[in-house]
Formats: C-alpha cells, sequence, structure tokens
C-alpha cells in the first residue's frame, strides 16, 4: 500500500474514534476531500477496491473516490486509463463470489452503470449484451447491474449534459424489448418454483429451458426472485407499457399472492404492481390486470396470517386499483360485482380502526363513480350493509375492542383527537353514499341514533323519579362515558347527513322521522342545559369531558336541521330554543366548557342570519344578553364575537318574510347604534392621558370588533352603510389614540391598525375618499415620526396591507393618495427590508411590500401611463411617456434588486408572477422606460436565478419572462446570455433567442441551464 493510503487509513480510523472531536474530524474531513481531488488519487484506490479483504473504512473512502473521477473527472481522463479503469472494475465484479456481500456488488454494479451512462454505446458497444450474459451466468450480479443500468437512465445527474442523457436513454431503449423477454423468462421459471410446478410443462416457445440453471430453487430462491422484481419494478417506472406482456403481468400476479414461506416475495409482486398503477398512462392487457387484482382480493379474504406490511401495501394497491379502472369496472358488471363483495368482506374484517378507515378511502372513487353513472341503486344492498358496518364500526356498544385504543385526550385547542378522527373519516363515507341517496341514509343513522339517546332519556327519568342506586350504578359504569361517545358519534352523524335532505323528496315517513329527531334533539338541549347531573354525588372526572362534547354535538345537530325542520321554524318552539341558548352564554354558577359556547354561538349566529326572526327582542334571554353588552367576559372572545354579529345581523340584515314597507330600518338603525355603543361604552369613555388602562381596553374590545365587522363583507350597501354610521365613532376613537400612541405602546399599535384594516375591508366605500384619505394620512404621519425597526414591523405589515386595498379599490378616488403611499413604502419600508438581517423570521413583511407594488402596477397603472389624453381642439392625442418615473424604476428596481439577491423563494415567486401578469395586462416590457433602462439587467438577473440552486423552483416562470423579454429585442437577450460567461456553445444560444414558442424556448433554455451545470461540475 502507498504511503498516502496508509495516511488516508490513518485518518481514517482517527475520524472513526470516539474520542475524536467534532473539529478534529472536520480537519480530517478536508485532507481526505483534498486527497479526493488530486488527479492521481484514483489510481491509488483502484487497488484497494477491487481487493474485498481491505480494511472497510478505507474500501468505502476509495469506492467513492473512484465514482467522483467518475461523475467529475470522467473528460479529463485519458482513453487508455478509462479502459483501464473500466476493464479493472468490470473483471473484478464478474469474478465476485454469488456469496460476495450485497453492499459491495452494489457498490461495483453503480459504478460500472456510471460508466457505462459515458461509454454506452460508443466506446463500450457490448455493455447491454454483456449484462444480459451475466445474468444468464451469474444472476444476482447481472441483475443487479441491470437495475443499476437502469437507476441510470432515469437519474437526471448534473455531471452529464443533456445530449448525452437522452443518446444513453434512446440507445438503451433500443435494447430493452430483449430485456423485457428475459425477465418475463425468468419470472415464469420463479412462477413455477415457488408453485412447486413441473417447469418443462411449460410450452418451449414460452420459456427458454437453459435460463433454469441460473435461477436455481434452492435456498437462495427468495432473495433471487426479490432482486429480479426490484429490477422489473424500476424498469416498468419508464419503459414503453406495450413491452409488457400479458405473461410477465400474470407472473406479477401470481408473485404477489401471499406466501408464507416466500413473504418477500409477495411484497415485491405487490411493490410491481402498485408501481404500474402509479403510471400516469394506460396499461395493456386489462381484463388479465383486472382479473388478476379480483383473484388477489378474494385470496387476501380467505387467507389469514397476512404480515402488517403486506396488508399495507395490499390495501395500497386496492386504492390505487380503484382510482385508475373504476370507469372500466363500471361498464363490465361481470368483474364490478364479485369484485364489491369481495372488497365488502376485506374492509369488514376486523383488524384495527386505521386499517378501516384506510379501506373505506378505496371506496370512494367506486361510490362516486356509481352515482355519476347512476348505477347506486343495482348495487343497494352492498351500500347498505356499508354503511350499517360503518355505523356499529364507530360506535362503542358494537366496537369496543377497537375504539379503546383510540387516544381521546386533546393535544391541542381546535385539534381532534383519534377517536374523533376515526368517527370524522368513517362517517365522511356514509355522507359521500348520502349525496345520492340522503333519506336511506338518514333513516339507518336515526335508527343507530335512537339507541344512546333512549339510554340517557332513561338517565333523566331515574334523575326524576329519585333512583339514587341505578342510577349512580348506571354513572359509575364505564359503559356510561362509552354510551355518551356513541351519542356523540351519532348525533355527529345526522349533523353531517341531514343537510343533503334538502335536495331530496321526503314522504311522509321521512317527515315524521325529521320532526322526531328535531323534538328528541330539543328534548335532550333541555336536559344538558338543565345542568340535573351535577347535583348528583358521583365523580364526574370520569365522564365530564363526554359530556361536554355530547352537548355540543347536539347544539350543532340542532343547527344542521334548521333548513330542513318546519318544526323549528314554530313560534314558541324557537322562543324556547332561542332562550335555552341565551341562557348558556349568561354568567351562572358554573362555567361550561369552551366548546360548548362555540356550539351555542354558532346555533345563535346561524338562526339570526339564516331564519332572523323579526321577534328576536321580545324573548326575555336575548334581551338580557344585548343588555349584558360587554360584560360577557367570562366567554371566549370568538363567542363573544359570535353573539355581536348574531345581533347585529338581525339588526342590520333584512327580516324574511317581511315586506320593504315593514322593515323598519331607521329604528333598527337607531337600535345598532345604541347597541354598538353599549358594546363600546369602556373604550369610548378612555380618557387620553391613562396609558396602561388605554393598552388594555383597546386590546380586548378592538380584537372583537375586528372578526365582527369583517363578517359583513359581503352583505349589502344598506346593511355597511348602517354599520359605518354606527362604528364610525370607534374609527375616530381608535384614530385618535393610534396618534396618541402609536409610536409608545406597540401593542396599541398594533390593534388600530388591525381594526383600521377589518374596517377597510367591509367599509372602504362608505367611510368616503376624504376619511379613508386622513385616515392613511394619519398611520403614514405616526409612523414617519421614528425610523421603524423590528418591533414596528407587524404595524408596518398592517399598514401595507390597507395601503393594497385602497389600490385595489375601483375607481380613482385613491389617485391622489398614491404618491403619500409609494414615497412612505419606497423611503421609509424598502431600505428596512433591503438591509441584512433585519427582518425576523416571522414577518411577512417583504411579499406585503411585493405584493402591494403589484397591485399598483396592476390596478393604477393610469399613475404611470395614461392611454389618452385630449387637446385644446378636442383631439385625441396618444401620451406615452411615464408620468412619474422615479417611482416606476424605484419599484421596478426593488424587483431586480430582489432577483440578484433575494433568499426567499415567496418573494421572488411573487416578483416573477408580479412582472408576467403585468406585461401581459399593459405590456410592460414594450414601454420605452423599462426597454431602455432595465431590459438587459432584469434578463441578466434572470439567467442569474436560472443558473442559481433555486432555478428550478421558478423555472416557468423564468423562462416564460425571458421569452417574453426576448421578444421585444432578441438582440439584448443573445447578449444577455453572452455576458453571462456560460461555457457552452453559441449555437444552442441562438436556438433559444430564435424560438418563435414558449415550449420550444423552455426546453432549449432547459437544455442549456444542464448543460452550465454539468459544465461546472466537470470543470472543478
Amino acid at each position: 500500500m502507498s504511503s498516502s493510503l496508509q495516511l488516508v487509513q490513518t485518518l481514517l480510523d482517527e475520524f472513526y474514534q470516539h474520542s475524536t472531536s467534532n473539529v478534529r474530524r472536520r480537519e480530517i474531513e478536508s485532507q481526505l476531500i483534498n486527497f479526493k481531488c488530486q488527479p492521481e488519487a484514483w489510481q491509488l484506490c483502484l487497488h484497494v477496491a477491487t481487493s474485498i479483504e481491505s480494511n472497510q473504512f478505507l474500501w468505502v473512502f476509495c469506492t467513492s473516490t473512484l465514482e467522483h473521477t467518475v461523475t467529475r473527472r470522467w473528460n479529463q481522463l485519458h482513453t487508455s486509463d478509462r479502459t483501464l479503469l473500466r476493464e479493472t472494475l468490470w473483471n473484478t465484479y464478474i469474478n465476485f463470489s454469488l456469496s460476495c456481500p450485497r453492499r459491495q456488488r452494489e457498490t461495483f454494479a453503480q459504478l460500472i452503470a456510471l460508466m457505462g451512462k459515458h461509454e454506452f454505446p460508443d466506446e463500450h458497444p457490448n455493455y447491454i449484451m454483456n449484462c444480459i450474459e451475466l445474468i444468464k451466468t451469474k444472476f444476482p450480479l447481472g441483475i443487479s447491474l441491470l437495475r443499476s443500468t437502469s437507476e441510470e437512465v432515469m437519474n437526471n445527474r448534473e455531471n452529464i449534459s443533456t445530449d448525452r442523457k437522452n443518446y444513453f436513454h434512446s440507445c438503451i431503449s433500443l435494447c430493452i424489448p430483449d430485456v423485457v423477454d428475459l425477465l418475463t423468462k425468468y419470472l415464469i421459471i420463479a412462477v413455477c418454483h415457488v408453485n412447486e410446478k413441473n417447469i418443462h410443462s411449460i410450452p418451449n416457445n414460452i420459456l427458454d429451458y437453459t435460463l433454469i440453471t441460473s435461477l436455481p430453487n434452492d435456498n437462495q430462491l427468495s432473495s433471487s426472485i426479490l432482486e429480479l422484481l426490484t429490477c422489473v419494478q424500476h424498469l416498468v417506472s419508464w419503459i414503453s407499457t406495450d413491452l409488457i406482456s400479458e405473461y410477465l403481468l400474470m407472473s406479477i400476479l401470481d408473485l404477489s399472492q401471499w406466501r408464507v414461506h416466500h413473504q418477500s416475495v409477495s411484497l415485491a409482486g405487490l411493490a410491481v404492481l402498485n408501481e404500474l398503477l402509479y403510471l400516469q398512462k394506460s396499461l395493456p392487457h386489462t381484463k388479465t390486470l383486472m382479473t388478476g387484482i379480483n383473484g388477489l382480493l378474494e385470496q387476501h379474504n380467505t387467507t389469514k396470517l397476512q404480515s402488517e406490511m403486506y396488508i399495507d401495501k395490499f390495501r395500497e394497491l386496492l386504492r390505487l386499483y380503484t382510482i385508475k379502472y373504476w370507469p372500466k369496472m363500471i361498464e363490465d358488471n361481470d368483474i364490478l360485482e364479485p369484485f364489491l363483495k369481495s372488497l365488502y368482506c376485506c374492509t369488514i374484517s376486523r383488524n384495527g380502526a386505521l386499517d378501516f378507515t384506510e379501506k373505506l378511502e378505496i371506496w370512494t372513487p367506486i361510490i362516486k363513480g356509481l352515482v355519476l353513472n347512476k348505477k347506486l341503486c343495482r348495487y343497494n344492498d352492498i351500500m347498505n350493509s356499508l354503511i350499517g358496518e360503518i355505523l356499529c364500526r364507530i360506535q362503542f356498544e358494537y366496537n369496543k375492542a377497537e375504539l379503546e385504543l383510540l387516544d381521546n385526550e386533546n393535544l391541542e385547542d381546535n385539534v381532534q383527537t383519534e377517536w374523533q378522527q376515526y368517527s370524522t373519516s368513517a362517517i365522511e363515507t356514509i355522507a359521500l353514499i348520502g349525496e345520492s341517496r340522503p333519506c336511506e341514509c338518514f333513516v339507518l343513522a336515526f335508527t343507530h341514533w335512537s339507541r344512546p339517546y333512549g339510554f340517557l332519556l332513561s338517565i333523566e327519568n331515574d334523575i326524576d323519579s329519585g333512583k339514587t342506586v341505578d342510577l349512580t350504578r348506571k354513572i359509575k359504569c364505564q359503559s356510561f362515558s362509552e354510551s355518551l361517545r356513541d351519542f356523540s358519534t351519532m348525533c355527529q352523524a345526522v349533523v353531517r347527513i341531514t343537510p343533503l335532505l334538502g335536495s331530496a323528496d321526503m314522504n311522509s315517513e321521512m317527515n315524521n322521522n325529521l320532526q322526531l329527531l328535531t323534538k328528541n334533539l330539543l328534548t335532550i338541549l333541555k336536559f344538558l342545559s338543565s345542568n340535573k347531573l351535577s347535583n348528583l354525588n358521583v365523580d364526574r372526572s370520569t365522564f365530564q369531558t363526554d359530556l361536554d362534547y355530547l352537548y355540543a354535538q347536539v347544539l350543532m345537530a340542532i343547527r344542521s336541521i334548521l333548513t330542513v325542520s318546519n318544526l323549528l321554524r314554530t313560534g314558541d318552539i324557537l322562543n324556547n330554543l332561542f332562550g335555552t341558548i341565551g341562557g348558556i352564554f349568561l354568567p351562572s354558577n358554573s362555567l361550561l366548557s369552551p366548546i360548548i359556547y362555540m356550539a351555542a354561538s354558532q346555533l345563535l349566529l346561524c338562526l339570526t342570519t339564516v331564519i332572523r326572526p323579526k321577534t328576536l327582542l321580545e324573548i326575555p334571554t336575548i334581551i338580557n344578553i344585548m343588555q349584558a353588552g360587554s360584560k360577557l367576559t367570562h366567554l371566549p372572545r370568538q363567542v363573544i364575537a359570535n353573539i355581536y354579529i348574531s345581533l347585529i345581523s338581525y339588526l342590520v340584515l333584512p327580516w324574511k318574510e317581511v315586506n320593504d314597507q315593514q322593515q323598519d330600518f331607521p329604528r333598527r338603525c337607531a337600535l345598532l347604534q345604541e347597541y354598538v355603543q353599549c358594546l363600546a361604552q369602556y373604550f369610548l369613555e378612555l380618557e387620553i392621558n391613562t396609558e396602561s388602562k388605554i393598552s388594555s381596553i383597546t386590546l380586548s374590545s378592538l380584537s372583537i370588533f375586528s372578526i365582527v365587522i369583517e363578517y359583513f363583507q359581503d352583505c349589502n350597501n344598506i346593511s355597511k352603510d348602517m354599520l359605518a354610521t354606527a362604528f364610525k365613532p370607534l374609527i375616530t376613537k381608535a384614530l385618535i389614540i393610534y396618534n396618541n400612541f402609536g409610536t409608545t405602546c406597540n401593542a396599541v399599535a398594533i390593534s388600530v391598525a388591525e381594526f383600521s384594516l377589518s374596517t377597510l375591508r367591509t367599509l372602504q366605500t362608505q367611510l368616503g375618499t376624504q376619511f379613508i384619505k386622513d385616515m392613511i394620512t394619519l398611520f403614514i404621519g405616526v409612523s414617519s415620526r421614528e425610523h421603524s425597526n423590528i418591533s414596528r414591523l407587524v404595524v408596518v405589515e398592517k399598514i401595507l396591507q390597507m395601503f393594497q386595498l385602497i389600490v385595489e379599490q375601483h375607481g380613482n378616488g385613491s389617485m391622489s393618495m398614491m404618491p403619500s403611499i409609494l414615497d412612505f413604502t419606497i423611503e421609509h419600508i424598502l431600505p428596512l427590508i433591503q438591509h441584512e438581517n433585519n427582518v425576523t423570521d416571522n414577518s411577512d413583511i417583504s411579499s406585503t411590500v411585493y405584493n402591494l407594488f403589484n397591485s399598483i402596477l396592476t390596478h393604477k397603472w393610469q399613475y404611470f401611463y395614461k392611454s389618452h389624453a385630449y387637446n385644446n381642439a378636442n383631439t385625441l392625442q396618444m401620451n406615452t411617456g411615464n408620468l412619474h418615473p422615479e417611482h416606476f424604476l424605484a419599484i421596478l428596481n426593488a424587483y431586480g434588486q430582489i432577483l440578484l439577491t433575494g433568499n426567499d423563494p415567496n418573494v421572488v415567486r411573487i416578483i416573477l408572477e408580479s412582472l408576467h401578469s403585468v406585461n401581459e395586462r399593459w405590456r410592460l416590457y414594450q414601454k420605452a422606460l423599462f426597454r431602455d433602462n432595465l431590459l438587459t439587467s432584469f434578463q441578466t438577473a434572470l439567467i442569474k436565478v436560472l443558473l442559481s440552486a433555486e432555478g428550478p423552483l421558478h423555472f416557468d416562470l423564468l423562462a416564460t419572462s425571458l421569452f417574453n423579454m426576448g421578444q421585444v429585442d432578441t438582440l439584448k437577450l443573445r447578449d444577455s446570455f453572452a455576458n453571462a460567461g456560460l461555457p457552452i456553445n453559441s449555437k444552442i444560444i441562438d436556438e433559444i433567442c430564435l424560438s418563435t414558442d414558449i415550449p420550444t424556448f423552455s426546453q432549449k433554455l432547459s437544455q442549456l441551464i444542464q448543460d452550465a451545470h454539468c459544465v461546472h461540475l466537470t470543470q472543478t
């Protein structure tokens, strides 16, 4: 061994010692890299690499050095050196014993395939034939090399030029028919071996008997077939599907059957089938494939003790199969009917909750297909059985063993537990069927709903009857909590299915069921709201969470039936419902769970916006809530906001079934102003000289009012006029507070800015141009008093979003604000975000700035260019000059700066999309100011981004922008490519510049970029 390699071995031994420090390891790593890059290093490493007995650390390093030589320095090697390297590695590889370590075999196969990618067919014309012969003589070695070659065909290595990749792909493709034919024969042999079938019973026109000896039926059979199937899996991912013969497909289907003694083979067979189904192209021999998968499904249903991995892969096969082949299945009842029956049997097999939900996903394309083709009724029995199975599997009464394994602990707010996720997923399948058969689904769900309802009703009866002993026994039993969960689940099913009834023709029986459900829900709501269980001397901690969840589900179930239940629209029932809901919100001795408050507030909101009863303020509980104003502080913020929205909706939205003369808008407008003033009383009465009080009240008040105002974005102008009148005093007060504390109290500044932003989103037109102008002038003035810093970024971001809303408003009312908006943004904000390390990771200020610039260029183009003007003689004159070149150039220079130095891909994409859309709409690149001052620099910047590591992320947008700029001036585009210093033949640059369509331009440009990377890698 040379002294250099001895030093390398010493360094490697030191590197892998536990006592070596990280600093020393980095030093060693640097020395090893320097050695690897030496021109003669590969020659020193070749001897070590061909010796299996070498030190393993040294062997790995030497083979990686050879890989570096082949991938990065191949073109620099002399022809004789290439030949020496190829022959040495090849001869070593073919002389490996069949029992050599897998890692060494795979490493050599990859090295030989890498050289083949450089040399086949010109310098090494027999490469594929040698590979085929090696398969016949030493199957494991040959099949590994073939798989490595297939991987290299698809590997988009940057060190290989595009022309060479395409040439290698086309030459390998010419040999693939012979390769596939050979592999098919080996697959037939494999099928005979695993089925213990006499191989000589296969006709010799199908099978070559001379191949039998290279795939013997010995203790290595499973590993050999596994290698074969792994190779086939990669090949079918890219070869033409026309080469897939029926014998190949039948063999794969056979090998995919579960076999206890060949489990790895079964898994590999399924992997090949899944790979075929992943392909976005049609497969041959459809009938054979569909029949074969039906057979696999039947075998799966009758075979026990399958491995978890096999079950997972088989589910994936069924999912891919149904997605790809449901249209063909529906056309052939002989295929579809047995498949549905087998799939149902597969679905109902008990193998865990996760397995069940994933099997339900398989049904999705089938159900959609049956609905689309109006064949669902034909398979009524299967669908009803599936619904019944789902309803049982989500209830503890029928499926306790699986459900009790699911976690029911809340980890975060608004995140469902495992049990809730499982129930939701299962119910969605019922709803999918219910989209075309809502009545049938409702009846089945209601039947199951009645069981836990009866149980809870018995609890109330026991309480009312004083049966303390029986009651305590029931509640302490574990089944009590499980019954609550079952009731919650069935309420959830009702919530999901009932809205589907709106489009259905309901008979009298269905109407009776719906009315019965309504009465029962109201009965349960009355029981839950009475809080009778709290008076019992039992430990409620074991079931309180489930009881709260049930309470919320009952409220949501009532909300879901509002539109279909006539009973809920009757006066007394509706008034009682309002009274019950109102009682939930009013302060009491014990607080309820937040999910109950939220569900109740959503039900109240639905009642006031959907039903909109005129008599709402005649209900005492609602009057109490309205009079409570801002005193509902025990409720969550969103719940308070929902209550405010509900009552304001009643005042501003038209009452239903009431004519225009009886709407009484003047009185309602006065009531609205009075109510809003009541809600904001503490805020409006704030004294400016009390900063601490201002901070707490402003934050609590304006955060809720922001939610309230934003809710009414899409309502009619009459309602918005009423809202503007009621909320204008609040807006004015908020601006006064901002003027005094906008620079000294960041929390107040953020709160006022968010509130003003919400106001602009909803009431911009109603507040009037002058009011908006004064508001913006105030925000700019306060923000300009001192230099913006990190702590002020959130406020600035809100101000920029206000600017964007104003800019995007239709009409020219905001045109007078453009100079102030642009001056502030360009002079105060751009320097802040362009300064290195000044923007924190959690700020989207850069995106906001460039979205604003895009809106200005898109919606206020007239600020820069007038399409026409009239002179004193009323004659039309074209005016092509830019009216505000300083602002125009500042925006576009900021764009260019981000392209050159930006490290945020999202901002780069915003700019590229903006350039594209503005050019499409206003012909930006054609304008003289852009063409003469910016075109060349933008082309250079775009080329720089293309060559960077982020280039592939934005390639389509970059290519489109370059193409459109090139259409303005082809010579400038060519000069930009030339000035980029690309080490590429100028011919391809000429082809790019002369392209007349984007697809050709993009294809040539992609080739140019890949070849530039290739040259860079092989020269460094």
